[in-house]
């Protein structure tokens, strides 16, 4: 306990641990969807080429949400989905 008590009493007032780096400025290019509700689910699909929820009479989409292009490479390149 001795031994612990004088590092403690050393290490009092240090900065033993600091982060580095710098801080990015704030983006907001994020944009919440509205919550829509949905009565009649079954005329709904989830079409995959435009990442979305589609209705099947009008091709109304649900969300509006846009699969940005560098995630769209991400999947595109990186996934295998060949069966071997």
């Amino acid at each position: 306990m001795k031994a612990l008590d004088t590092i403690l009493s050393a290490m009092k007032g240090k900065r033993i641990f600091d982060r580095f780096g710098f801080d990015l400025p704030q983006q907001n290019n994020y944009k919440s969807p509205k919550p829509q509700i949905v009565k009649n689910y079954d005329e709904w699909d989830y079409n995959p080429e435009i990442s979305d929820w589609q209705n099947v009479m009008t091709q109304e989409r649900l969300s509006g949400y846009e699969l940005p292009p560098s995630l769209q490479a991400i999947l595109e390149n990186n996934i295998n989905c060949s069966i071997s």
